[in-house]
């Protein structure tokens, strides 16, 4: 039996959009930070920095949208759903994937260490059954992934246990929805005390606090009428353009000094996500935009892009020092050929990982 639900074309759309902010940041890092080029040799100006700093935000927008579709797809029928069954959907079908990007960054890593770590066998091996943040080591013991970027992976697959574990634990909707707001509560706590705990960093606040937001949205996103969907959409995209348009004239570093200013970039993404996420859903412009099928197209790839843009970035910057370092990492076009290139080893990333789900479904 198909009990597949309607696909949502917009939240697609919406991944699109989040990789390419998520690109943005790790190549500001990347090419600028690291390099001590400064924020003037930005691409497109000085005016970019916002955009280029700031743009890490999206990573809640991923996990949001995530626990928002999980809910959406199991809500109904997580009680039903075995647990070998539900960790082999969530799960199996990442190794090979992540076996090959591991590698990949192992060996560029030979050329580029990341962080000044060095790469043990136990590291390597917990990188690639994505369990090396805290699931049975420290942070502390491990440090990051040798793919920094299969962080956002390791959490997530926390986040899926979780899920299952609250959808079977909840005997109602009342209890169901109090139990994903002390997640969220939890979550936002771990948010301040993570760094300071090694073994906390798998419990990052920054991964399932949104996921469950995202769950609640979805919950609000059934029950709700569409009268009261869109008009909660509309307010809270314009509140967002109006804290954003109150950023850009007066800076809140200037208001409220750093710790102020500090404390709302490290707030605004929980406030900012679920607005853009049913804007997605509720109000056509926004709807329409994100079904356009280049963004649509985008959209799919988005999990794989995630998966191997750090990999690119350091092959171009491991390429560049061989040759001298003829290449200016600030010019824009030097910017968009990266995100370019980006695009074939996603595919090859995105057709292997399908190669791998199809097998997954077969009967043993």
């Amino acid at each position: 039996m198909n009990d597949r639900k309607p696909f949502l074309k917009a939240v697609t759309g919406m991944r699109g959009i989040a990789s390419l902010f998520i690109v943005s940041y790790h190549y500001y890092c990347l090419n600028i930070d690291d390099r001590g080029l400064g924020i003037a040799a930005l691409p497109f100006g000085p005016g970019a920095h916002f955009f280029f700093e700031y743009a890490k935000n999206a990573v809640e927008l991923f996990f949001m949208i995530a626990g928002f579709l999980t809910a959406y797809q199991y809500r109904e029928r997580i009680a039903k759903l075995s647990p070998v069954k539900y960790f082999k959907k969530h799960y199996l079908k990442l190794l090979i994937p992540s076996l090959v990007v591991n590698l990949w960054a192992f060996f560029n890593e030979l050329f580029l260490p990341i962080n000044d770590q060095t790469v043990t066998p136990l590291r390597f091996i917990l990188s690639v059954l994505m369990v090396n943040t805290g699931w049975v080591t420290s942070y502390a013991q491990t440090g990051l992934p040798v793919n920094s970027t299969m962080w956002f992976i390791d959490v997530l697959l926390l986040c899926y246990l979780l899920y299952y574990a609250v959808g079977r634990l909840a005997k109602n909707r009342r209890v169901y929805l109090c139990l994903c707001v002390l997640m969220i509560l939890v979550g936002l706590i771990c948010l301040d005390f993570t760094p300071k705990r090694p073994f906390l960093w798998n419990f990052d606040g920054r991964g399932y606090a949104p996921f469950f937001i995202g769950v609640l949205l979805c919950e609000f996103q059934m029950e709700a009428d569409e009268k009261l969907r869109r008009k909660v959409s509309t307010v809270w995209i314009l509140l967002i353009a109006g804290v954003l348009l109150a950023r850009l004239i007066f800076g809140f570093k200037r208001i409220f000094g750093i710790i102020g200013s500090r404390s709302y970039i490290r707030y605004f993404e929980f406030i900012a996500a679920p607005g853009m996420l049913l804007a997605a859903l509720n109000l056509p412009p926004v709807t329409k935009f994100l079904e356009w099928k280049p963004i649509l197209w985008l959209g799919g790839l988005s999990t794989a892009i995630y998966y191997v843009h750090n990999n690119v970035m350091q092959d171009y910057v491991i390429l560049n020092a061989l040759a001298g370092e003829p290449v200016s990492f600030s010019a824009w076009p030097v910017f968009l050929l990266t995100v370019i290139s980006m695009i074939p080893f996603a595919m090859l990333y995105h057709f292997l990982e399908g190669k791998v789900r199809v097998a997954a479904k077969r009967p043993v």
